[in-house]
């Protein structure tokens, strides 16, 4: 039976299913966070070990091998080629011996008959993997010291001083393996920066720290470069007049926007002539790394000072001003439709991303 003239078919009801795209970018929104993270995360491991760990990891072991060298080496002047004697594994006859251990093997060979002659120089050849050398510059290495690195490393990484190969052995026969050294250089650094920073609270210690410094600046280029990084770092990390970490808001690129900064310092003096009044340096920082950015000269009056710390003004730039820090004064908690909610954590919206 067919429908009235005029009337329509009733439509469906709109689905209450979001569509692919919103499911898919609220997945997007809840793995991201976390994934980024162990990224940053993982670069800042990465460049702790590499700059960090693994310099101090390879001076405990070339301690150690420094030491080890003195008493399994022997100088290759007190030892012979061995002229009448078998070759070695790996070395063929590139190897040294003492010139006594040598008498001895050649007399055991020289007794041997012909029927005896094979067993003999068997029974040698293995006498000789425990007195054989393996000559590296003026010092010698014992042969199986030798034949246990290279049987780990192959001919193409085989360290070419004796050092070299008793480092290799500090890992693997010297109780110190891949975890034990990281963690010994981890402890070596913290121990480190915090002797380092006893000794400035003396006097002597700060007098030193400060002729070791004057030295460096003095050095062409390392000094400016030293120079730079340094006030960086103490204005992050020292403790700086409280006017010189203050968080500030000036209006740029044009007024009407405005613009997180660091007051890092005193304007600059011909500047503040041609202005009239007190300037100041200012450091505009670049999200999401809060220390690349502009350094500019601002009038003092032109600045409108922030109450927040240094530390949420950094974790601000950090997350792209996702996180905006709370006044510390004159908070007031969230009221919705008369009922008072508990506060959210910094940056924590109450709405679902999408």
């Amino acid at each position: 039976m067919s429908s009235p003239s005029g009337s329509s078919l009733p439509s469906s009801p709109k689905s209450n299913d979001p569509s692919a795209t919103r499911v898919f970018l609220r997945g997007l929104a809840i793995t991201l966070p976390p994934i980024v993270t162990l990224f940053i995360l993982f670069w800042i491991l990465h460049g702790i070990n590499d700059f960090i760990v693994q310099p101090i990891s390879w001076a405990v072991r070339y301690g150690i091998a420094q030491a080890v060298v003195q008493q399994q080496t022997r100088p290759s002047n007190e030892l012979v080629k061995p002229d009448g004697l078998p070759s070695l594994p790996f070395r063929e006859r590139q190897y040294l011996v003492s010139n006594e251990q040598r008498k001895i093997l050649l007399e055991q060979l020289n007794q041997a008959t012909p029927e005896t002659r094979e067993r003999e120089t068997i029974l040698v050849r293995e006498e000789l993997k425990k007195h054989a050398y393996v000559q590296f510059d003026t010092l010698a290495v014992p042969y199986a010291d030798y034949v246990e690195v290279f049987d780990r490393l192959g001919p193409l990484k085989m360290p070419k001083t004796a050092t070299g190969v008793y480092m290799e052995l500090t890992v693997t026969r010297n109780l110190l393996p891949w975890l034990n050294l990281t963690i010994i250089a981890i402890v070596v650094c913290i121990v480190a920066v915090y002797s380092v920073g006893r000794i400035v609270t003396h006097r002597l210690g700060a007098w030193f720290i400060l002729r070791v410094g004057s030295f460096v600046t003095g050095v062409p280029l390392v000094g400016a470069i030293y120079t730079s990084v340094k006030h960086v770092t103490d204005f992050f990390l020292a403790e700086k007049d409280p006017k010189y970490r203050r968080v500030v808001a000036i209006e740029y690129p044009r007024p009407g926007i405005w613009t997180l900064a660091f007051v890092t310092g005193d304007g600059m003096s011909e500047c503040v002539q041609v202005a009239g009044e007190p300037l100041v340096n200012v450091l505009i920082p670049s999200a999401p790394v809060p220390f690349a950015g502009y350094t500019m000269n601002v009038k003092q009056s032109e600045l409108l000072d922030l109450d927040m710390s240094l530390d949420q003004a950094i974790q601000y730039v950090m997350s792209c001003g996702v996180i905006v820090p709370q006044p510390t004064t004159g908070a007031t908690a969230n009221v919705k439709n008369g009922v008072t909610e508990p506060p959210t954590l910094p940056g924590q919206s109450a709405q679902p991303a999408f």
